[in-house]
């Protein structure tokens, strides 16, 4: 790792560049641990703007080079604090159509029946390929896809429908309408949608905070199950550090009343606490400095997540990439 202390830092936590940390993290996590199925929150505390920046588009570049899904969430934009917001910007970023088309093609494989090809999915396409009786085929496919999808006790039920409804759109069996798989992507996609529509697919609520964390659960599982791709999903809250917000005229984005700040960390105790539901996911949350100090604002003010990242033992000359939470190219106590 490089040493930053010839750089005029002082000693004590210190000792990362966005460079060091993020060949680390490509090698230890995106290139082994996520794809193997792992799971990880990690906290960041970037030493500046020029820091976070460059921690950042690093971040885009490693997890491209390693197939995994990138997607950067900013406090400013996003209500960081309501885990339904946090899963949106998950979902709306998914080929869901085109995962829906692995999940078939694999069924159809299962049994027997490969397809011509990925968006040759129907029923009359493949058994007319294989020369075999269609309403056969379609009985067989059906079982399966059940068997496949619906069985699956390590996705959340309603999830579970919610794919099962969108494969059997890709079949052309006249069983989904154009309608209803319309509605069933909005709906996973956290859109407004009509309930009668729903009712329809056997969906008989909307995706809130009440069962987000669940789905987005599901939705990590799902992707790196049907595709080998992990999820990284990287947090910016720099915003919550923001306590009274400017003129009206000036303001941009999302603001955070104290309240909505300890929501947010909430938010994350729960995520550090599902990491071994989680699969293949890395949730990198960016933090400026005063953020882990500040008692009003900061990870302070809510131990539940504090006890759960912060180092109590640190080498004063030596940082630990291991650690929950790691500091770029800063420190936050003075040395003397």
């Amino acid at each position: 790792m490089a040493d930053l202390v010839g750089q005029g830092l002082p000693l004590g936590g210190t000792g990362l560049t966005c460079e060091s940390y993020l060949d680390f993290l490509s090698k230890e996590y995106l290139a082994g641990y996520l794809r193997a199925g792992g799971a990880a929150v990690r906290f960041v505390v970037a030493g500046d703007d020029e820091v976070s920046r460059r921690w950042h588009e690093g971040l885009v570049a490693a997890s491209h080079a390693e197939g995994c899904l990138h997607v950067p969430v900013d406090a400013a934009d996003t209500k960081v604090h309501m885990i339904d917001q946090l899963y949106a910007a998950v979902a709306r970023t998914i080929d869901w159509r085109d995962i829906v088309r692995q999940t078939v093609g694999a069924a159809w494989r299962d049994i027997g029946l490969p397809p011509g090809s990925r968006h040759e999915l129907g029923v009359g396409a493949v058994a007319t390929l294989h020369d075999v009786d269609a309403r056969e085929a379609t009985r067989s496919i059906r079982r399966q896809l059940e068997s496949n999808v619906l069985h699956d006790t390590s996705l959340a039920r309603e999830f579970r429908v919610a794919v099962l409804r969108l494969s059997q759109a890709e079949l052309v069996t006249g069983e989904m309408t154009n309608e209803e798989r319309d509605a069933v992507l909005a709906w996973l996609r956290v859109e407004s949608v009509g309930l009668r529509v729903l009712k329809a697919v056997s969906l008989y609520g909307r995706i809130g905070r009440h069962n987000a964390r669940s789905m987005l659960v599901s939705l990590a599982t799902w992707v790196h199950r049907t595709t080998g791709a992990s999820l990284v999903l990287d947090l910016d809250l720099t915003r919550l550090a923001v306590s009274r917000r400017p003129p009206l005229d000036e303001r941009v984005g999302i603001y955070y009343t104290k309240a909505a700040v300890l929501d947010t960390y909430e938010v994350l105790r729960q995520l550090v606490d599902s990491t071994d539901q989680l699969r293949g996911v890395l949730v990198a949350v960016t933090v400026p400095p005063e953020l882990v100090t500040d008692d009003a604002r900061g990870l302070p003010a809510y131990s539940a997540l504090q006890l759960r990242v912060v180092d109590e033992v640190r080498d004063r000359r030596r940082a630990n990439p291991f650690a929950a939470l790691v500091r770029l190219e800063t420190r936050l106590e003075v040395v003397t």
